[in-house]
């Protein structure tokens, strides 16, 4: 049986125990902010984003806004990566978006690790956390911190998959 967090998140029983797993194991790790996005692929260009986050209500503006997760390139790292990436603001400048860097600073958003699992039948799920102090500076403390949030993550989608996803679009929904 795993620890604390990694199987508490799959008992939540709805959206509001998903979340409350979720920012207590984020802010067990260090982070402030989380984000934790269900994505369904509906084909022609066309997704759908499910989100349970604990954005600060002055970001949530900004962060809702589509044209921020083209430009983002943490956002389309996860897009196209299984990898985590271990980010910041150098991160934003040599992808030419430290304009995004500087706006999303002043909410916290100073550094991070995210990650996105690519499921079958166009599903992904993406979880990043944030914070306003830099990462670890020892390799190992910040390998660690990196494995357990892809610990977590596995166990998150289960639920995420469960909770978020509408049943019409659920894998496990009969077709």
């Amino acid at each position: 049986m795993l620890p604390g967090g990694y199987s508490a998140v799959m008992q939540a029983r709805d959206r509001g125990e998903f979340r409350e797993e979720v920012v207590r194991f984020t802010h067990k790790l260090g982070f402030e902010t989380v984000s934790a996005i269900a994505i369904i692929d509906h084909g022609m260009g066309k997704s759908e984003f499910i989100n349970i986050d604990n954005t600060p209500a002055d970001y949530g503006e900004p962060y809702a806004d589509p044209t921020y997760y083209r430009r983002d390139p943490v956002m389309q790292h996860c897009k196209r990566q299984s990898v985590p990436i271990i980010w910041n603001q150098e991160t934003y400048v040599e992808h030419g978006a430290a304009d995004l860097w500087e706006q999303q600073a002043t909410y916290g958003y100073r550094t991070g690790i995210a990650m996105a699992l690519h499921l079958p039948e166009g599903k992904h799920f993406l979880l990043g956390v944030d914070r306003d102090q830099p990462l670890p500076a020892d390799p190992e403390e910040l390998q660690r911190l990196v494995a357990d949030l892809q610990l977590f993550a596995v166990h998150a989608q289960d639920a995420a998959m469960r909770l978020l996803v509408p049943p019409r679009n659920s894998p496990n929904a009969l077709r």
